[in-house]
């Protein structure tokens, strides 16, 4: 693994875990937006799509004033699915796993960046 991708990893890993430090400091779950945030940072960050990580870590952040109020009236129809723990846990397993030798996922890092700068 190339030195560069492996200070990215950390530095995801730390942002995630401040974000849970975040919610554990106000003394709360995530509300809907940061739950669907961070459930798909952990998955991005699962299968090495750093780029769709940070994405996610930084809509997380993002200030309430500045989340589209469609997009929170979408999520709140949804039903929650992940808890701190949860997340935690997840977190565990993907710290664990880039610990053990698995091979990474085979993943167009293109398609991943187009997909995201649609998005964006």
């Amino acid at each position: 693994m190339q030195r560069s991708t492996t200070k990215r990893q950390d530095r995801l890993h730390q942002d995630f875990t401040a974000a849970l430090h975040l919610l554990d400091k106000e003394n709360r779950e995530p509300d809907r937006w940061e739950e669907e945030c961070l459930s798909y940072a952990l998955g991005a960050m699962a299968c090495d799509l750093y780029l769709a990580a940070e994405v996610e870590l930084a809509a997380f952040a993002r200030p309430l004033a500045e989340r589209s109020p469609e997009e929170i009236a979408l999520l709140d129809n949804k039903p929650r699915r992940f808890t701190k723990s949860m997340l935690r846990h997840g977190l565990d397993y993907v710290l664990k796993r880039d610990s053990m030798e698995i091979p990474p996922p085979a993943v167009d890092q293109r398609a991943v960046r187009a997909f995201l700068g649609a998005s964006l």
